[in-house]
């Protein structure tokens, strides 16, 4: 009885690992498990982690997806759960612009002066030496 039991727990853990039947709907969830981020690992996707709530993340992926959910939808229900942190792909409004134009801004700051301290240091009032080649009232 007890070897029953064993049996059904492995077969339903082999069921929710399942891939989708429809290859299109699957194919989706798989580029959604590779956008979002595992809690647990941090840096590694729900696609790759074997860490139970990843498990779990991908089951709900899957679901969402078969029952007729957007990808926007999806990304929305782990982000209203877990936070942006959720989400490899940072949001293109409000901080996540500044997230994303810091770099770009820093290096313009950083040419900009560059640029200017060249600008500036050839300007200088520069005196000639005096020629000590011969010719001169001392040779």
């Amino acid at each position: 009885m007890k070897a029953a039991i064993l049996i059904a727990f492995l077969l339903q853990g082999a069921a929710s690992e399942a891939p989708l039947p429809d290859a299109g709907k699957e194919a989706r969830a798989q580029t959604l498990m590779r956008e979002l981020r595992c809690v647990v690992c941090e840096n590694e996707p729900i696609s790759q982690s074997t860490a139970d709530i990843a498990v779990d993340m991908r089951r709900v992926v899957r679901a969402q997806i078969d029952k007729g959910s957007s990808d926007t939808e999806v990304r929305q229900y782990f982000v209203d759960r877990y936070g942006q942190f959720v989400s490899f792909r940072p949001p293109m409004d409000g901080w996540g612009i500044a997230l994303w134009a810091f770099p770009f801004l820093l290096l313009a700051g950083v040419g900009g002066l560059v640029g200017f301290r060249a600008l500036r240091a050839g300007k200088r009032d520069l005196t000639p030496l005096p020629d000590d080649r011969g010719g001169g009232p001392d040779a």
